[in-house]
């Protein structure tokens, strides 16, 4: 028997007390992996100030490679859409020179991904190359359909 799900909306008066939690999804493994995804992402605004920081700025989309990247204060997110194709060593244009931690990805086996990217992946160092009109850039791992977002944790001089 299928339960109906109800979301506050116009027709039950955007009624809270309608709305049916289904907390026994929770159990199934698609359902859990993207619950801890949840909170983890909560919990990245919450310490980084995300949403309330200025407004994005998007310096990379590549139609042919589905990736699209954008800055938000010291943080860098990175969203691979391709359906098939994976990345190694995919360059893309950062403002900063510097270390980038890999500080959320949606890739590791908590979330339900595969783990592409290792241990050692997780610090990166930019390269000088210019890309995307940027001076310094930064290779990484971008499997597909996943999202990472990288933190500046030190600016180098040039």
């Amino acid at each position: 028997m299928c339960q109906r799900v109800e979301f506050p909306m116009p027709s039950n008066s955007f009624s809270f007390s309608l709305a049916n939690r289904q907390w026994d999804l929770l159990a199934d493994g698609v359902h859990h992996n993207l619950f801890i995804f949840d909170k983890d992402l909560m919990e990245l605004d919450e310490k980084e100030r995300v949403l309330s920081r200025v407004l994005p700025s998007i310096h990379h989309v590549n139609d042919t490679t589905m990736v699209i990247a954008y800055t938000r204060g010291p943080l860098l997110f990175l969203f691979n859409f391709h359906p098939t194709e994976s990345y190694e060593g995919y360059r893309v244009g950062v403002e900063e020179a510097g270390e980038y931690q890999l500080i959320l990805n949606t890739d590791e086996i908590t979330y339900g991904g595969q783990g592409l990217v290792k241990d050692h992946q997780y610090l990166r160092k930019t390269i000088s190359k210019r890309v995307d009109g940027l001076r310094s850039c930064l290779e990484v791992t971008l499997p597909s359909r996943t999202a990472q977002v990288y933190k500046l944790t030190r600016i180098l001089r040039i």
